[in-house]
């Protein structure tokens, strides 16, 4: 009698781990789907010049780790198109640095793109070009300087070796004339 009702308990917990198996991965399907129609609903809200709405829509799935970079990436453009409707060029700035992030390679599309996103981009991108070059200088500077340490305490170091005799025979340097007595 223990068997027979322990089989449908059986039964019944694997049909549960596998409902809750398969839950959990239509969770994780859902996640990106979920994150397509708020960005449509964010699109939606920047056209109407809603643009809290936009942000608020956006915020959650910016903040979703397993979002796709390219998903991502989309979301940061939005989200500077608003931040330029706000007239807050900082924050907008700041979305172009984190698209860039993501995509270095991106390239604004004139006929598509605000004018003002395309020129921040372009800005963006000179400046992290400018940035890169300065490090490099530095990097540079700082090479020169250690091969040029280097060098001269190799130089000091041989001086040392040899005795610090030009000739290298050993022989001492003459001694300087005594000062004479005044008269």
């Amino acid at each position: 009698m223990c068997r027979i009702g322990l089989l449908p308990a059986l039964g019944w917990l694997i049909v549960g781990g596998a409902l809750l198996v398969g839950s959990a991965s239509a969770v994780q399907a859902q996640t990106p789907t979920s994150c397509d129609t708020r960005f449509a609903q964010a699109q939606k809200a920047y056209y109407a010049a809603e643009f809290e709405v936009a942000v608020a829509r956006l915020r959650p799935c910016a903040q979703e780790p397993t979002l796709p970079d390219s998903v991502r990436a989309r979301m940061y453009r939005l989200l500077s198109f608003v931040r330029l409707g706000q007239n807050d060029e900082a924050a907008a700035r700041r979305a172009v640095e984190s698209l860039l992030d993501l995509r270095p390679d991106f390239m604004p599309d004139p006929s598509e793109d605000r004018p003002d996103f395309v020129a921040l981009v372009e800005q963006a991108k000179t400046q992290r070009r400018a940035r890169a070059e300065a490090k490099e200088d530095e990097n540079r500077r700082w090479l020169r300087w250690t091969l040029g340490a280097a060098a001269a305490a190799l130089g000091t170091a041989a001086v040392l070796l040899l005795g610090g005799s030009d000739s290298g025979d050993g022989a001492e340097l003459p001694r300087p004339p005594s000062p004479q007595p005044p008269e």
